[in-house]
């Protein structure tokens, strides 16, 4: 009997250590944890910055605003700023291209002074400076976690900080475990990523709903609308969507851009929310290195100064001299085809 019992066992144990070799070699031929990035990359080779600027922010344009010109603060965080980019790619850039598109005397700026890891509490100071540069208009671009809470000044983002919400990846610094049993890192890799896309349904909303963050976000936009106002200068706000999940009807934080609207309706400042015209493209085709780093790309900003520059003219909020006169449907041939006026563009709201 005992005999037979042992049998049993020993054939269990070489049946698991069996189906665990069967496993291992799938997972060696067919999938490897630490997925190595592949050898191209469409970044910049380098970054270039204007010769007078102060910062890389962008070119450098003088305190007092020159005559003929109509002066547009763009102040915001990294989604201004747009990390692994140049800075003439920038939703601001693109849409000071389009305010100069014609031939007056009249001229438009759009002023970048995004900074990455800024807070809506660091953008006050921005506000201000951006006021006494007679701002003409001043746009609040908003990104969900602008109500974190930082005792220092932010000026840029650590190269070498870990994303909380980063993929689970096998490095030379993990354990020699993962390295060599591709089946366990298999299961590492699901259950940190699980993980991690819980964190970041959850980390944003709670950011707002935090009644310490809440309360210093919506003390620092008032401070904004109050700097504003003292000057005379329009203030309006534009909101980014997060480009970290897919941007559907499954994007979780629908409430979120709702609560941060809600209250910037009840302040009285204009904004405009960009999702839609995002909504149902690929991540990848937004994001400005796909599964590494969720900040938008060229094309990301690029589609954000036409929604922008559309709304502004639809509020009319810009000069007319600086509406661009010649619009078209389409690029194929070098006279331009399918000429259209602004109205007759379809916006998603």
């Amino acid at each position: 009997m005992i005999k037979k019992a042992a049998s049993a066992f020993a054939l269990t144990i070489l049946g698991l250590l069996f189906g665990l070799v069967i496993v291992e070699i799938f997972f060696r031929l067919f999938y490897s944890s630490s997925k190595p990035g592949s050898a191209w990359s469409d970044r910049p080779l380098f970054y270039y910055k204007a010769e007078a600027a102060d910062s890389i922010q962008d070119y450098a344009y003088p305190r007092k605003k020159p005559e003929n010109a109509f002066r547009i603060a763009v102040v915001g965080d990294s989604y201004s700023f747009a990390p692994y980019m140049q800075f003439t790619d920038t939703f601001p850039k693109r849409l000071e291209q389009i305010l100069n598109l014609n031939t007056g005397s009249m001229r438009g700026e759009v002023i970048n002074y995004g900074v990455p890891a800024f807070s809506t509490m660091h953008e006050v100071a921005a506000v201000d400076k951006a006021v006494r540069r007679d701002a003409d208009l001043v746009m609040l671009q908003i990104t969900l976690n602008d109500a974190e809470l930082k005792p220092y000044r932010p000026k840029g983002i650590n190269a070498d900080m870990v994303d909380p919400f980063g993929s689970f990846k096998v490095a030379e610094s993990s354990p020699a475990i993962y390295r060599y049993w591709k089946t366990l890192a298999f299961i590492a890799e699901r259950l940190h990523n699980s993980r991690s896309h819980r964190e970041y349904r959850e980390y944003f909303p709670s950011l707002f709903n935090t009644d310490q963050n809440w309360r210093e976000y919506t003390k620092s936009i008032k401070k904004i609308k109050r700097s504003c106002e003292g000057k005379s200068v329009p203030l309006v706000a534009v909101v980014f969507p997060l480009f970290g999940l897919p941007l559907d009807d499954t994007y979780p934080f629908h409430e979120l851009h709702k609560k941060i609207e809600d209250h910037l309706a009840e302040e009285g400042i204009p904004f405009l929310d960009l999702f839609e015209i995002y909504r149902g493209i690929p991540l990848e085709r937004l994001q400005v290195i796909p599964g590494a780093d969720r900040h938008p790309n060229e094309i990301a900003h690029r589609m954000a100064a036409e929604r922008i520059y559309l709304w502004l003219v639809e509020r009319e909020l810009i000069p007319t001299d600086l509406r661009a006169r010649q619009l078209f449907n389409e690029r194929l041939g070098i006279t331009g085809r399918g000429a259209i006026g602004i109205g007759e563009i379809k916006t998603p709201r």
